[in-house]
């Protein structure tokens, strides 16, 4: 396995095996699958699912992939050699899939951004994505879930709850993985909103949430006033909607901080 993949690969059976059973698959579903590896998971995926779209950039590892798949005459599973970040999901499949993975931590935000999108620009595919899997950092887990008043809580927790309903599902030890990671992973699901907020100005939503985090300890009236006229015109306004300006960028909940952009349009 080459560094630079930064892959960790889930080898312990009792884990793959739970994976199995905490996703919600079936029979007529399509399955994209990021990070397959030797193809641990894709085989049990296989027995489950109508068809499997495995995703591995490390020749290696699809070396592996190809051997153990036909060794157990899979005949579901369509190996894709290349990156998901470059891979388009719409050409995969015409119709809605499941996305799961084991992916490297390295590359979970980019990963993130590439099933979602962002706020101005969602993912062309996303109306086709029913529910999504993944291994993640703990770390990161957390974020994906956290709340306002939160140290967890960040523009990652308010972009991927705009866009779907995370959850926890259980924790792995490294000692699940090969190599061993230096840090304790997560497995979640992320199920994908049917519809989303009206964003008046959605560039200007990213704008603010991004300036208000760079100074996350700093009071919104202090981290803010540089997208105003001045101080005392961002004062009238957090006044108006009723915010008080010694709220910090993690004390704001997603729809405080749309009602802030929403009244910028006004």
């Amino acid at each position: 396995m080459k560094k630079s993949f930064g892959q960790n690969f889930l080898i312990d059976q009792i884990f793959l095996q739970k994976i199995i059973e905490a996703i919600d698959v079936n029979s007529e579903d399509t399955v994209i699958e990021i990070g397959s590896g030797s193809g641990l998971l894709t085989a049990l995926l296989a027995e489950k699912v109508k068809k499997v779209f495995a995703i591995e950039p490390e020749r290696d590892a699809l070396k592996k992939l190809s051997v153990n798949l036909s060794k157990k005459k899979v005949s579901n599973v369509e190996v894709i050699g290349g990156s998901f970040l470059k891979t388009d999901l719409c050409k995969l499949s015409d119709k809605q899939f499941k996305i799961i993975g084991n992916i490297p931590y390295n590359l979970t935000s980019k990963i993130l951004l590439k099933i979602f999108g962002e706020y101005d620009l969602p993912e062309k595919h996303l109306k086709q994505i029913k529910s999504i899997y993944l291994m993640l950092q703990r770390e990161v887990a957390e974020r994906l879930i956290a709340k306002p008043h939160t140290k967890a809580y960040s523009p990652l927790s308010l972009l991927i709850q705009y866009f779907s309903e995370p959850k926890i599902l259980f924790n792995v030890p490294p000692k699940a993985f090969l190599p061993i990671p230096k840090v304790e992973s997560t497995f979640v699901c992320l199920k994908p909103k049917p519809s989303l907020h009206n964003i008046q100005n959605p560039v200007l939503l990213r704008k603010i949430i991004k300036t208000a985090f760079q100074q996350r300890r700093k009071k919104i009236i202090n981290s803010l006033q540089g997208l105003f006229a001045d101080k005392k015109e961002l004062g009238i306004k957090l006044n108006e909607l009723n915010l008080n300006q010694n709220l910090r960028a993690e004390d704001l909940s997603f729809d405080q901080y749309l009602l802030l952009v929403n009244s910028m349009g006004e």
